[in-house]
This record gives C-alpha cells, structure tokens and sequence, in this order.
C-alpha cells in the first residue's frame, strides 16, 4: 500500500478524479488543503513508509530542500531533467535544437546574435523553473536587471535556454514509463488550453522513438511533444510529481507509479 499526498489547487483543476482513483487503487491519500489549513503534510504519513508526493513544484522543493526521508518522496531524479542533462540524449527530436544555452547575465548579448527574431522563447535550465519559459521581445531582454525582478531572480548566472520563436500547431503529453508509452493527452492547440486523450500518428511516432532509446530520466517520466510546421518535435521533460496529467489515464498511471514506487522502497528497506 502506498502513501499519496496531493496539493490541491494546482494544475487548473480539481484532484478529485484523481484522488479517486489512488482510493480505488486501494492506497492512502491525505490532500494539502490551503483552504482549510491542512498543510502540515511532512507529518501526513510515517516517514519511513512508502510516501509519493503530487503537487507543486514549490513543495517539491521545500520536499528536496528539507532532505525528508520518504522513498520515493518525489517521483523524479531532478538533475535528469536539467535541459543541460536531456538536450544531447534528446537532440534530433528536440524543437529548440537550434538554441543556445548560457548564463542568464549574457542573455542580452545572445539577443543581438538574434535579432532578426521578432522575439524569442527563453526558459530557465533548471526544471524547478524559477521563472516560467515563454516569448520575449528583443527590448525585454535587453535589460537585464528589468528581466530580474519582474521575476524575482537573485543569481544572474543561472542557466537559461534562449532559440528562435516557432510557431506551433498543438502540444501533447505523454507519460512514459519503462521504454514504453503508458497514455498520452492534447493540452494545447494554436495557443490556448485543449483537452483530449491519445495523440495523433505523426505525434506517436517520435514519442516511441524516444520512449525506446536506451537513455531514460527515471522508470516512470512525461514527455512532451508538439507540431510544429506539420512535423512532430520533443518540447521538453518533466518529472512526473509536477506534472498535469490532462486526460491521461489515471488507471494506469496511478498503478504504474505505485508499483515503481513500491519496488524502489523494497530496495531500500
């Protein structure tokens, strides 16, 4: 039997469905519950029982930062997901193949290397994103310190991706688990939120490519993909303990991940 805490109030939308189905499943659940001041979810559980965390990336950081003893904790080996560490394993599917990666203070000098871009899509290296990635205008980035507070960076020598802006037709999920893809959902379309199980062809086809490559982030990760000028490309990865899971199916990923979590607290134990 696992121990699962979920955060409520992230990800857009209810954890009801979900919070079901890990029931079902026969597990236990307690929820982070701001609304009624259930927070206190470092003493949910026994720490040294089986315990799966599913929230925000700012618990799973307070989780990290605070050296708990839980197995697994976070479903994730964060430095896998570093774009850093992925980018080489991931390169001729990647989207932003063609991006630089350096330190956030020479993010001005990269900018005029681009210039003929109208903008450009700048994220943070790390996958505890510190700021969240999107478009840029050349003039937002050519002041550094602006860029900083408008979201609260203290180090300027943090490592961020910076590409060429593309447009892009749709973005979907995948959850890939032991080289093999367990569910897939659409979340966006020409921009804005939509929600639908399974992927088109063209998408699947570079989701097994990269699901049956011998180097994997963890036994159990998400993928994400999209279409861009008709062809399918990797956007990014995720670990699994931050992240929506749209219209997936909840069956088999709640059954996967408990069983991986599960077999990860035997070993250690």
């Amino acid at each position: 039997m696992i121990n699962w805490i979920l955060e409520d109030g992230v990800f857009g939308c209810s954890m009801t469905p979900l919070a079901n189905e890990i029931e079902n499943q026969g597990h236990n659940i307690k929820i982070v519950d701001y609304t009624r001041g259930i927070t206190d979810y470092q003493h949910f559980f026994p720490k040294t029982e089986c315990i799966i965390f599913y929230g925000s990336l700012y618990i799973a950081q307070q989780i990290l930062s605070s050296n708990l003893s839980w197995t697994p904790g976070i479903i994730g080996t964060i430095e896998n997901y570093c774009c850093t560490a992925y980018y080489p394993h991931l390169k001729p599917w990647l989207l932003n193949a063609d991006g630089y990666t350096l330190p956030l203070s020479e993010l001005s000098s990269a900018a005029l290397n681009l210039k003929e871009c109208k903008r450009l899509f700048i994220r943070p290296n790390s996958p505890l994103k510190p700021f969240p990635g999107g478009l840029y205008s050349f003039e937002e980035l050519t002041d550094l310190n602006s860029f900083m507070k408008r979201h609260y960076l203290e180090d300027p020598n943090i490592l961020v991706v910076v590409a060429p802006e593309k447009s892009i037709e749709g973005e979907w999920r995948a959850i890939i688990s032991q080289g093999q893809i367990l569910c897939a959902s659409q979340y966006r379309q020409f921009g804005k939120p939509y929600y639908q199980s399974g992927m088109p062809e063209v998408v699947q086809r570079i989701a097994e490519a990269v699901a049956q490559q011998q180097w994997q982030p963890d036994p159990i990760w998400v993928l994400d993909l999209c279409v861009s000028d008709n062809l399918a490309y990797v956007l990014e990865i995720n670990f699994l303990s931050c992240s929506a899971l749209y219209k997936c199916d909840l069956n088999s990923v709640i059954k996967e991940a408990s069983n991986i979590a599960w077999k990860k607290w035997i070993e250690r134990n």
